[in-house]
């Protein structure tokens, strides 16, 4: 199946199946489609935790 890369308000990214049954409620709580990340960058979400946590590489 086919998915897209999604964003919610809060920055989180999630990999999402392409269906109005799991895109519907994500889009209207906010969320948006987003290009799908390079293969050797990190999830967004983890580089926001490692900077709530203050860990540096």
């Amino acid at each position: 199946m086919e998915t897209v890369f999604m964003r919610s308000p809060d920055g989180e990214l999630k990999e999402v199946e392409v269906t109005t049954e799991a895109l519907t409620p994500r889009m209207a709580s906010g969320w948006h489609q987003v290009p799908a990340p390079a293969a050797a960058q990190k999830p967004v979400v983890v580089a926001e935790e490692e900077k709530q946590h203050g860990e540096h590489q």
